[in-house]
């Protein structure tokens, strides 16, 4: 799948909270934002449905 990116500007701690975070699970800051970002939109999206 072809891959698009997305620039967004953050506050420098959460930044820094997020890349511990990825570190801590061993994968890049990218996928850990790519993740949670997926993982909210089918939460909203599946609480729409009900």
């Amino acid at each position: 799948m072809a891959r698009e990116y997305l620039n967004v500007r953050v506050d420098p701690d959460l930044k820094k909270q997020l890349q511990a975070l990825a570190k801590r699970e061993n994968r890049t800051l990218s996928n850990l934002v790519e993740t949670v970002l997926s993982n909210y939109a089918k939460r909203e999206s599946m609480a729409k449905r009900k």
